[in-house]
């Protein structure tokens, strides 16, 4: 699908992205284009992940078709930006790259916005010596072709930028200078994701309220709400919210507000691994008897019946499923008033590697307090907004417990950042040549 958004008189910009998806690059694009709108007319190329992560062979020969298509219309522009998550343009690595090698020979102009950055690493000898040992050839196979593959999305990829003059935005000054010098890439733009203007910002701090959300709207007065955001993944953290918050006092709740990537939904499974998890952790329905073995035996022989009789039904304090609540998957124009209406936003993320966040942009351009695992992206986004965010060591969720006890006692106001949408907007004009 192409969406247009034109305007007459402007320099002509194609940004090739996912757009019609639920996804956060998709959100991303489509925060963008009203940013840029003022300055570029804008056309969006959809590359649509039906055709592009589909695992049947003739269906990744319409995504291969749906790149030339893509390609035959780019002349037409005066410039061209790729959003790019690797994944967005196949399965493979080798068709990643060979479309990825199309698009840059079809654009007369070209800026690439990356969300991750993917490095090079070391030939790993010692494990192909061993697989070739023990005659393990699938494995040593494996090691190599998996070895060429990160080789093609990182150094093959980072040279074909070069030798093409092209641009490159990045979200990080870690990542910008990692381009600038080891891969000497000289057109390099550094700018953290900005999603809402201001007026936005205000409009949905006016009117948003948590009655905007029906499972929330009846949270007993002092509710300290935790949220967490985005789709429902081991690396985001969840779990260790949840023991954070069986350390918290009860008027401290936590909204969870996702659900599962599309690509994990998978047929004939009735419940996600993880989801099952953090069901388990959060003890549904667990009552004071709800004990095994010699305990139960104790129990019985200690207790009266009025006691049997009320503690059958009491709920033991290690149910949380009072104080959790899973909000289910949220629309892009939902995501602003959701963290509107958290006070505190969560991003207890494990270490993927990845380059940006947007729920940490969004909550931080909501005016949220913002509580973060001290990953490398989350230590690097915090360097463009001082004393916006606070870190805790991944997993430690005792001293996420404390961390948040500690914010949500805070009363005085954060400081404004200097980096949004006005300043994202100019970045782009600058990397795209028009500034």
């Amino acid at each position: 699908m192409t969406t247009n958004l034109r305007i007459k008189g402007k320099p002509k910009l194609a940004i090739i992205s996912t757009f019609d998806e639920l996804c956060g690059i998709a959100g991303y694009t489509k925060a963008l284009v009203p940013q840029l709108e003022d300055y570029f007319e804008v056309t969006v190329f959809d590359l649509d992940q039906f055709f592009f992560r589909s695992e049947a062979k003739s269906v990744q020969k319409l995504a291969d078709a749906e790149i030339r298509r893509i390609c035959d219309a780019l002349p037409d522009f005066d410039v061209v930006n790729i959003q790019l998550e690797h994944g967005t343009l196949g399965r493979s690595k080798k068709a990643i790259f060979r479309r990825f090698e199309t698009l840059v020979e079809a654009s007369p102009r070209l800026c690439v916005t990356f969300h991750t950055i993917l490095q090079a690493t070391p030939f790993p000898w010692k494990e192909w010596a061993r697989s070739m040992v023990k005659l393990r050839l699938d494995k040593a196979i494996g090691l190599v072709s998996a070895h060429k593959g990160n080789k093609l999305l990182s150094t093959e990829l980072y040279k074909r930028l070069r030798d093409s003059n092209s641009s490159v935005i990045v979200h990080t000054r870690r990542d910008m200078r990692m381009l600038k010098y080891v891969h000497r890439i000289e057109k390099i733009f550094d700018h953290p994701l900005a999603f809402y203007p201001q007026h936005i910002v205000d409009h949905v701090r006016r009117t948003a309220t948590r009655n905007d959300f029906l499972r929330l709207g009846k949270l007993p007065d002092g509710t300290v709400l935790l949220g967490c955001f985005g789709f429902v993944s081991k690396y985001k953290g969840i779990d260790v919210a949840l023991r954070a918050l069986r350390l918290l006092p009860e008027n401290f709740h936590l909204a969870i507000f996702g659900g599962l990537h599309p690509n994990e939904i998978k047929k004939g499974i009735p419940l996600d691994n993880y989801l099952s998890d953090l069901i388990e952790q959060i003890n549904a329905g667990r009552k004071w008897l709800d004990v095994a073995g010699d305990a139960q035996a104790t129990l019985n022989l200690t207790l009266g019946a009025s006691d049997y009789e009320r503690l059958s039904t009491a709920k033991h304090p290690e149910d949380l499923s009072s104080r959790v609540h899973f909000m289910g998957a949220l629309k892009d124009e939902d995501f602003a008033k959701a963290m509107h209406v958290c006070d505190i936003a969560l991003l207890p993320y494990m270490e993927v590697g990845q380059s940006s966040s947007g729920p940490m942009s969004i909550a931080l351009e909501m005016g949220k307090p913002v509580i973060a695992s001290r990953t490398k992206a989350f230590m690097q986004i915090e360097r463009y907004h001082p004393d916006r965010v606070s870190l805790f060591e991944v997993g430690n969720f005792l001293e996420l417990s404390q961390v948040v006890a500690a914010v949500a006692s805070r009363t005085n106001e954060l400081p404004q950042s200097t980096y949004d949408t006005g300043s994202n907007a100019m970045m782009y004009r600058a990397a795209l040549g028009y500034q």
